[in-house]
């Protein structure tokens, strides 16, 4: 099999398994039900994944991936100040999309904690050294940088994952997002003109 037919086939594989997740919850969601959604065998599946947490751990992955290219490609605005927005909003979709709530509740249901350790190291982990690097080159002098980026990501996220994975909040779009993000941004530019101590660590 070349590698261009064996990515095509674990994007059918991945398409198939978040389809099934969405419609059965993680304990109905077998590895079964995910090949003939796929159109492929069960043996393969577990070749490739191991196990439907390795599946699902894959999945996590690549959606991250997708998202990193989405941040970056937000971070080429030519005004740092509109970066920050557009940062912000794309990571807020991002995260608060179906397909993500969908992964975050695969790692609730993992009682070993890989899936949520996953899910950190390929988002928050991954994500703040970007956010790092351009409130950097907005607020040179504000020293904190991490911290900075921390007090950030409180701002602009809140609650909201947390009431996205519950069911108690539907799925923004990205004008509302957007709106988040630029009020997020307001009340940042807000705190560090105060020069307070923001007291948040990363």
């Amino acid at each position: 099999m070349t590698d261009d037919r064996k990515a095509a086939r674990r994007l059918r594989i991945e398409k198939a398994a978040y389809e099934v997740l969405v419609e059965r919850g993680f304990s109905g969601a077998s590895m079964l039900a995910i090949a003939k959604r796929a159109k492929a065998s069960n043996e393969t599946l577990y070749a490739w994944y191991g196990d439907k947490l390795g599946l699902f751990r894959a999945m996590v992955a690549s959606t991250a991936e997708a998202a990193r290219d989405r941040l970056l490609s937000a971070l080429e605005a030519e005004a740092p100040e509109a970066a920050l927005v557009e940062f912000g909003t794309v990571l807020l979709h991002d995260i608060l999309s179906d397909r993500a709530v969908a992964l975050n509740r695969v790692a609730a249901a993992d009682m070993g904690g890989e899936t949520g350790r996953a899910i950190a190291a390929a988002g928050r982990e991954s994500v703040l050294p970007l956010l790092t690097d351009l409130l950097c080159r907005i607020y040179p002098d504000a020293g904190q940088p991490e911290a900075l980026a921390a007090l950030f990501i409180d701002l602009l996220v809140g609650d909201q994952q947390l009431r996205r994975v519950i069911g108690t909040l539907p799925a923004p779009d990205l004008g509302d997002c957007k709106a988040r993000s630029e009020r997020a941004v307001r009340i940042f530019h807000a705190i560090i003109e105060t020069g307070a101590d923001i007291g948040v660590h990363p």
